[in-house]
């Protein structure tokens, strides 16, 4: 490469208004004050990083500072405009609040605000991360904000607005820059390479977009690091090589593993996986993204879904998709937590096997039920006779069942905790409420917001466990707004009872009383955990 070699974010950053990727509406408002002159003394941008913040303040400060006048359109040839380009205008004070929070650094920055610009038409102040400066730096910013002379116009960039005095907020026209689509990411890399003459295949770029997170800069800085790695090619391989990514295939045949219930070849997959290096994580958040494929391919019959995914499509529920799925996202969260990274992906994926509805754990361990003659197999589209078989009925008439009596819902959660539901049942049970039982017919209420749980496996699982105590039992389970207490919240409140006490009598502490005194510390009352008897 060349010694003079410039980094892509810079290189390609764009010079004018009409070079901007994303962020339409925050352009299309400046270019008309710009057009018609209309030019307010204070401009807030914020947004998460390399959405474009400081770009759209420099093009702004070459606009209402071009030699040719202001507008939209800066001519970009001026001497103005290329030292606003090189960062050597003497009349735009760049400043990075984040190096710059005392107020004494703020005084003596302002304190020339009074003076005419030394050559162009307004003096700019670019701070960038202003939510960083101190309380007093505000205090100074804020009086010349309140009554700024003709010729200042301020620029305030921040990623946390929230952070900002209501103060400064109300003095200033604030726009919110979102973060760019992966198809405005994925067309600019395609736009780059091209530029650079460069091979690529568009699958790996596409893999850079979903990396880049909505951030440009993050993305071309490595697209940078990709055509280093790929001697001036940004392949797949290479791609998936440099990040540790699992590739696409491996993802499929996880997910298969997963449907087709083979806990086995589930864990020695992600033993493989490891050995080999592979990044768990970013393969949780892969398998996390195809669950979202497969949803959308069980409602909208696209031709650019493959065909493996709409094969996926058809063999799981949309219920345990969307259980699967959120299992997934709550997995990401616990694997910093997790003793290892493969510690942490191997319980996630068991317990997406452990809630899957066809894990019946009650049915396949009764050995009445696997001591049943095969002399006529039930067929698959009556699966409600697998829950009444021949053997069971033959048992009843050996051994009577008691009579099932609930006459209260603390009856009804007795009796929750006493029989052998699976794990399941019991999470769906724990959000019940009795209703009433009727010529042996049991009617349960359920908090609409729990129906991802109520598939007919687990229905059939907990009639199964009625019916081996309690003779024919029909179970009806309705789905409602409940407005009485389950024992599911019932458990959480008195955990929480129980631990707010546990925080209480910590903090009461004299030890901790003393430490607090003595460092001028805070307790994290979150941290606050009861120690389990090993």
């Amino acid at each position: 490469m060349s010694e003079h070699y410039q980094v892509l974010a810079r290189k390609y950053r764009p010079h004018t208004f009409s070079e901007m990727v994303g962020q339409t509406h925050t352009v299309k408002t400046l270019i008309n004050a710009l057009d018609a002159n209309n030019l307010h003394h204070g401009f807030l941008f914020t947004g998460t990083r390399g959405v474009g913040k400081t770009t759209i303040a420099r093009i702004f400060a070459k606009s209402i500072n071009c030699e040719t006048g202001v507008s939209s359109i800066p001519c970009g040839k001026c001497p103005t405009c290329v030292e606003i380009d090189k960062g050597q205008s003497v009349d735009l004070i760049e400043l990075d609040a984040a190096s710059h929070t005392g107020v004494d650094n703020m005084r003596d920055i302002l304190e020339n605000a009074q003076y005419m610009p030394t050559k162009n038409r307004y003096k700019i102040y670019l701070i960038d991360e202003v939510h960083m400066l101190s309380k007093s730096s505000f205090n100074a910013l804020l009086k010349t904000l309140e009554e700024p002379p003709e010729h200042i116009k301020f620029l305030l960039a921040t990623t946390d607005p929230q952070k900002l005095p209501v103060t400064v907020l109300s003095r200033c026209l604030q726009f919110t820059l979102q973060k760019l689509t992966h198809e405005e990411i994925l067309g600019q890399l395609k736009f780059v390479m091209d530029a650079e003459s460069l091979k690529y295949e568009e699958v790996a770029l596409s893999k850079i977009a979903d990396f880049g997170n909505g951030s440009m800069r993050d993305a071309l800085s490595l697209l940078d690091q990709s055509i280093s790695y790929g001697n001036g090619t940004v392949m797949a391989k290479d791609i998936k090589a440099m990040l540790g990514l699992v590739h696409h295939d491996d993802i499929l045949t996880l997910a298969t593993h997963l449907l087709n219930q083979d806990a086995e070849a589930v864990i020695n997959f992600v033993k493989d996986l490891s050995h080999k290096g592979e990044d768990l994580t970013h393969a949780l958040k892969d398998l996390t993204s195809l669950f979202h494929q497969i949803s959308i391919a069980q409602i909208i019959d696209n031709t650019q879904i493959s065909d493996e995914i709409k094969a996926l499509a058809t063999q799981i529920s949309n219920q345990d998709l969307q259980l699967f799925y959120h299992m997934a996202i709550n997995g990401s969260k616990d694997m910093p937590l997790a003793p290892s990274e493969q510690i942490g992906f191997e319980m996630t994926l068991l317990r997406m096997l452990a809630f899957h509805s066809n894990a019946d754990i009650a049915e396949k361990k009764t050995p009445k039920l696997a001591s049943k003659p095969k002399t006529k197999a039930t067929p698959k589209a009556k699966p409600q006779a697998e829950s009444k078989p021949k053997v069971v009925k033959k048992a009843e008439q050996d051994t009577p069942k008691p009579t099932l009596k609930i006459g209260s819902q603390q009856e009804w959660e007795d009796l929750t905790k006493s029989l052998k539901f699976n794990t399941a049942s019991r999470m769906l049970l724990k959000n019940t409420l009795f209703d009433n039982i009727d010529n042996q017919t049991l009617t349960l209420n359920l908090d609409d917001q729990f129906s991802s749980l109520l598939t007919d496996n687990i229905q059939r699982a907990i009639q199964s466990v009625l019916q081996a105590n309690f003779g024919e039992i029909e179970l009806k389970i309705n789905l409602n707004k409940l407005t009485v207490q389950t024992l599911a919240q019932k458990e959480t409140q008195v955990n929480n009872e129980k631990m707010a006490a546990m925080q209480k009598t910590f903090m009461k502490d004299e030890g901790v009383q003393k430490l607090q005194k003595t460092f001028n510390a805070k307790v994290d009352i979150n941290s606050i955990k009861e120690i389990e008897n090993v």
